[in-house]
């Protein structure tokens, strides 16, 4: 009994199932499963494991053991009278305790067998659940593939909802677009498309809405059919945006004729026309009729500036622009008598600088009112308010212009003519224009045109001037009269008193004062040779009124014409006088010219004249050729025809050169200068130069023999040498100082006598040196006192005493 018992196949098949539910408890662990679940099997897994006797099984076997030790014992007194009986007896104990020896295993055995069937039980209500566990599972992940399924095609379709929403509404949009152009276009026979009604203005942003989506779908089959409906629509609205702006203008102004006529009717006429331009009925009614035109024009031309189609961008350009015609030729019909009989009323009683004046504020004053006036009807940019208002204020323009152009073309003064035009380019365009901003820039282009024609008659009149005061100039024999007229004027002390140089240029202030174009200035210069002086006062004027080219181009031919002018006056005081007085006159006023004109000379310098001339010269050759027989007229040859030769080879040629009137002037001063210095060095020097000339001239021609002296010729003999010396000291003491004297008469500056004398004197101490140097070579110790030779100390006092009256 106390030997293991082998395991049958019903426990070997319960612990395989034990095992396996194991197994698959372990299996359920490592699945994802719920809490719940988890604590479910682990409970299942505890209880199989323990396999407890339940309580009711138990007290059963108890009872059953009670029982059977009571019978026992009840079985155990029996009475036994044999052997037989005894061993009977105890045989039957014997198997009663051995059958109550086994009963408690056959009783617990049966227990066992009990609980194993309720394991079996169990284990197959564990197997039916691992069933329907992995049948839950089954279904579980079906159920997840099947939601997963559903939701990727709810997501599709909910996309395809989406885009087919798109589409639709996309569709519509465009469908939108060819509604609304059928629309449009059966709003115009009904009166909608009126431009006075409120709804154009939306209507004609629709059409364009529409015209441009057409236009950026030109793959669309209807494309073209509802191009050409879009445009012509829109040539239909825009035609009706002109006919109504003509037509508003064509009411406001008659409106303003029919007030005007009235208040003729009702006021004196002269009262009218004082009132002028500036009348409640020429603006404010007007204003009034054209206020509603404003919005319009707005949205046409916002719709002109849109970055859109280029060809929609022209039309509303064009449209706007023909409205803005209209509205200056309604406007220039309506207020230009007015503004004409203003203009006579202040041309009629007034000087023509006055009247320029009082006419520029007067067209400066409409340019402002009109200016607003267009502003109330139409936007108006910056940039384009000279081109906008161009052809409502020309006529005026015009009308001013032609007003004040007789009177300027009827002046000959070119004084006047240049007060005209520093007038207007200083006070008015400067001052008055410039106060005014935009509106001085929408009259600038009439002033502009205004100065440009007084400068034009100021350039022609100047170069009469600078003809008939300068070129064609007569001198009476008082302009001539040198030195008398300069002593004339420095005896009554009108002299100007000049402490600088007449060659060098003036100072600032002195340069400023040649600038000033006053018709007095020739009274101050009284010794200034007139041509001179007109042609000074000329440029002075000219430099303020005139461009730089221009200028230029007048100064080159004025100084020009001024400086062969002063050289022939030179040439006729020369043959009326002495050379000394001519030389002096010329120099005397060239060096004025010189330096009145020096602050033009960044102006010369800038812009020289081109000339062009013909030259002639390379016939020259053809000429020669011709005259030694080497062409002939008759020669069959090409190269020896006359004719052949002087039409392929003779034709003139071209040349250009600028005219640079200073460095003509500077080179006429040169001569002068150089003209004077030899005539005084020849006046003083003369015998010396005569005497050094013939002992050269011995010298060169071999005469003399070796070793002989140039004394022993009769001219070189030292009485005559010494009457050559004496006759140099006596010019030096009488010829010299009345030299200086008259160059201090002509020439008020101390520096520039300075400058001319320094020659002057070199050459008299080069003569006496050259005189002093052949006594010492050619003559006798006893010669040189017979000869009255100042020595180079003696002769360096007295030119020194002869400047120190400078």
């Amino acid at each position: 009994h106390g030997s293991t018992r082998p395991l049958t196949m019903s426990q070997s098949h319960r612990k395989t199932r034990v095992d396996a539910t194991r197994s698959s408890t372990h299996v359920w662990e490592s699945s994802p499963l719920t809490g719940k679940q988890l604590n479910a099997v682990a409970s299942l897994v505890k209880m199989t494991s323990e396999r407890l006797v339940p309580s009711h099984i138990a007290s059963e076997e108890e009872e059953r053991d009670r029982q059977i030790g009571k019978a026992a014992y009840d079985s155990a007194v029996v009475d036994v009278h044999s052997a037989h009986q005894f061993h009977q007896w105890y045989t039957d104990i014997e198997a009663r305790r051995k059958v109550e020896t086994d009963e408690r295993f056959r009783c617990h055995l049966d227990a066992l067998e009990q609980y194993i069937k309720m394991c079996d039980v169990l284990l197959e209500s564990a197997d039916q659940s691992q069933e329907s566990f992995d049948s839950l599972k089954d279904n579980y992940r079906s159920i997840v593939g099947r939601r997963q399924t559903l939701q990727d095609e709810c997501s599709q379709l909910a996309s395809e909802k989406k885009r087919l929403l798109q589409f639709v509404q996309v569709l519509n949009e465009k469908l939108e677009n060819f509604e609304e152009l059928e629309t449009i276009t059966q709003s115009f026979p009904g009166g909608l498309s009126k431009v006075d009604k409120v709804g154009f203005i939306p209507m004609l942003k629709r059409l364009d809405d529409c015209s441009s989506f057409i236009d950026a779908h030109p793959q669309y089959t209807a494309y073209s059919t509802y191009a050409v409906k879009c445009s012509q629509l829109r040539s239909r609205a825009l035609s009706g945006v002109r006919s109504h702006v003509f037509a508003t203008l064509r009411t406001a102004v008659n409106l303003v004729r029919q007030h005007h006529v009235e208040d003729k009717n009702s006021t004196d006429d002269s009262a009218l026309s004082s009132e002028g331009l500036i009348t409640p009925v020429l603006y404010v009614k007007f204003r009034s009729a054209i206020s509603n035109l404003r919005p319009l024009m707005v949205e046409v031309d916002s719709r002109a500036r849109l970055g859109g189609v280029t060809a929609n961008k022209k039309e509303y350009a064009q449209v706007i622009s023909d409205c803005r015609a209209i509205y200056c030729e309604q406007r220039t019909a309506l207020i230009l008598d007015f503004v004409k009989l203003r203009i006579s009323e202040y041309s009629t009683e007034v000087s023509l600088p006055a009247f320029i004046r009082a006419g520029c504020a007067y067209f400066l004053q409409v340019c402002r009112a009109e200016r607003e006036l267009f502003e109330s009807a139409f936007p108006l940019e910056s940039t384009d308010i000279v081109s906008s208002l161009w052809a409502l204020m020309e006529p005026m323009g015009a009308a001013l212009h032609d007003a004040i152009r007789p009177r300027y073309i009827a002046l000959n003064d070119v004084y006047t003519l240049a007060e005209l035009v520093d007038l207007l380019s200083e006070e008015i365009m400067e001052e008055q224009l410039g106060k005014h901003g935009e509106t001085g820039d929408v009259m600038r282009p009439f002033v502009q045109a205004l100065l440009g024609d007084i400068r034009e008659r100021l350039v022609f009149r100047a170069q009469s001037f600078i003809k008939e005061e300068v070129e064609n100039y007569r001198p009476t024999d008082a302009d001539l009269d040198y030195p008398g007229k300069l002593e004339n004027v420095s005896s009554r002390g009108m002299l100007p008193d000049m402490n600088e140089a007449d060659a060098r240029v003036l100072p600032d202030d002195s340069a400023d004062q040649s600038l000033k174009p006053t018709r007095d200035r020739g009274k101050s210069r009284q010794h200034w040779y007139p041509p001179l002086q007109s042609t000074l006062s000329c440029l002075a004027m000219l430099y303020r009124s005139l461009d730089s080219r221009t200028f230029s181009g007048l100064a080159q031919e004025a100084v020009h014409i001024c400086s062969d002018s002063i050289q022939m006056a030179s040439r006729m005081i020369m043959s009326r006088r002495s050379n000394f007085d001519g030389q002096l006159f010329a120099i005397k006023h060239l060096l004025v010219l010189r330096e009145q004109i020096s602050p033009f000379e960044s102006d010369l310098a800038a812009h020289s004249v081109p000339v062009r001339e013909l030259d002639f010269s390379h016939l020259r050759g053809q000429m020669r050729r011709m005259l030694a027989g080497e062409l002939s007229l008759f020669s069959t040859s090409p190269d020896a025809n006359a004719l052949i030769v002087l039409a392929a080879k003779g034709a003139p040629r071209l040349v250009e050169s600028t005219v640079d009137s200073q460095r003509e002037l500077e080179r006429h001063l040169k001569v002068a200068c150089e003209a004077y210095i030899m005539a005084v060095t020849r006046q003083i020097v003369e015998p010396m130069l005569g005497f050094i000339t013939k002992v050269t001239a011995l010298r060169v021609s071999g005469t003399l023999t070796d070793g002989s002296q140039v004394s022993g010729a009769a001219f070189a003999a030292p009485e005559r040498l010494a009457e050559v010396v004496a006759r140099v000291n006596e010019s030096l003491d009488t010829d010299l100082p009345a030299c200086v004297e008259k160059m201090s008469m002509y020439l008020t500056g101390a520096a520039t006598r300075e400058i001319i004398f320094n020659p002057i004197r070199s050459n008299i101490a080069e003569a006496h040196s050259q005189i002093a140097s052949l006594l010492e070579r050619e003559y006798q110790p006893d010669d040189l006192k017979k000869v009255p030779l100042r020595r180079p100390a003696v002769l360096a006092k007295m030119m020194s005493k002869v400047s120190s009256k400078f």
